[in-house]
């Protein structure tokens, strides 16, 4: 099993990565967007369109081709140390039922079970990624397609225009598409991914585990914040296969294996071996009350700790969305020659920064007032780029980070 403490801080061990290549692909666009023209000629603005729109391609590639060198290095040392932290986990849960442990390295089983989730979760990345380069040359285009309209209908003019395009391209932000057609943002996706991903396998590391060593009952975890739906189930035992008058089936109870049940989509819930009669409950009844009841006040208005966590995690994206906005408008003004536009692109940059630092005050006041931690983590990049916009380094304090914080809940 995992904490739901280390499942939260996995997530943010790539959000940094992919945080920095959404800004440098953003500024890209950015950056061709003031260099198309000033849309007057439109034989003229569509062959300089098509030939950035070409480099944008090109750029994109190029880019996730060294991001993704970088991240296949942060999946591989995820997946290995959710791994170890797992079997660490699971094996004092059977020392204390007076069971022979084993070692993960030991178990060949558990051994291949993470090599294969550590190849399947890169190539789903890669293949993720591998979509943005079709999605941000979109982006281009439907940005200059609208400015263009805009300037040449007199609705606005070429300064105005532009600054929109701008705005709009990095409040957008880079996407991904699924197989199915839909789009997500590139750094939720690929966070929800790999959070998954790691839930996923450290819960088969449990059942390869309980299967070796003949354990027939789980216990899961529990949290704050838990959707409704989980509520039901977190911090319950139960019986593996079938039930029993006291425990009920495992499988039908949480919904593991699917979706929306447990270790499924952004699931922070995982699961241990558990001996009726021989192992120590994690919770009480009233511990489980206190999680599936407790709410906050903002404002002057009642909230359970789930909505209360997703109205947090919607201000992070906010803050995230303007320091993207101005990260673009940024390097629009250093690539424009237009002195009419870097002037409104100075005035949007000046207010954009009054945003970005109202933004951050609301979450600390809302972090404040709802007794939760503000976690400026979530927030900032931790990809360190050359002066040509490249993914050079990645701070690795995070991996630690999540650790850590799986150790203090574990031993609280």
């Amino acid at each position: 099993m995992l904490t739901p403490e280390y499942i939260e801080s996995i997530g943010s061990e790539l959000l940094g990565l992919y945080d920095a290549l959404e800004d440098s692909i953003v500024e890209d666009i950015a950056r061709r967007i003031v260099k198309t023209g000033t849309l007057t000629d439109s034989a003229q603005w569509q062959i300089i369109q098509a030939q950035y729109s070409g480099m944008i391609m090109d750029d994109v590639i190029e880019k996730v081709a060294a991001s993704t060198r970088f991240s296949q290095e942060e999946i591989r040392q995820l997946f290995e140390d959710a791994g170890a932290e797992c079997v660490k986990i699971e094996s004092a849960y059977v020392t204390a039922a007076g069971g022979k442990t084993i070692a993960l390295a030991e178990s060949g089983a558990m051994r291949r079970l993470l090599d294969e989730n550590i190849a399947l979760m890169n190539r789903e990345v890669k293949n993720l990624t591998g979509t943005t380069a079709v999605t941000s040359q979109m982006a281009y285009l439907n940005a200059t397609n609208v400015a263009y309209m805009q300037v040449t209908s007199g609705a606005f003019s070429y300064q105005d225009a532009i600054v929109r395009a701008i705005r709009a391209t990095a409040v957008e932000g880079v996407k991904i598409r699924y197989p199915s057609g839909r789009n997500a943002n590139i750094d939720t996706a690929i966070r929800r991914s790999v959070l998954t991903g790691v839930n996923q396998t450290a819960g088969k590391l449990t059942e390869t585990y309980a299967g070796e060593c003949g354990c027939e009952y789980y216990e899961t975890t529990a949290h704050f914040g838990a959707r409704p739906s989980h509520q039901d189930w977190q911090g319950q035992v139960f019986k593996i296969s079938g039930s029993d008058g006291r425990y009920k089936n495992f499988y039908d109870a949480t919904g593991y294996g699917s979706g929306d049940g447990l270790c499924g989509w952004n699931c922070r819930h995982s699961f241990h071996m558990f001996w009726p009669g021989i192992s120590q409950r994690a919770y009480t009844s009233k511990q489980i009350e206190a999680y599936n009841e407790k709410t906050v006040f903002y404002n002057g208005h009642s909230m359970t700790e789930y909505e209360a966590s997703q109205e947090a995690r919607r201000q992070e994206r906010g803050i995230r969305e303007s320091k993207r906005v101005l990260a673009a408008q940024n390097a629009a003004i250093k690539a424009c020659n237009d002195s009419s536009l870097i002037e409104s692109l100075k005035e949007e940059y000046k207010a954009e920064s009054v945003r970005l630092k109202r933004k951050e005050a609301n979450l600390k006041d809302f972090c404040n007032k709802t007794n939760r931690t503000y976690d400026s983590f979530r927030t900032q990049v931790h990809a360190t780029l050359d002066e040509k916009g490249r993914i050079t380094h990645f701070d690795r304090s995070a991996s630690q980070r999540a650790v850590w914080a799986n150790r203090k809940a574990q031993a609280k």
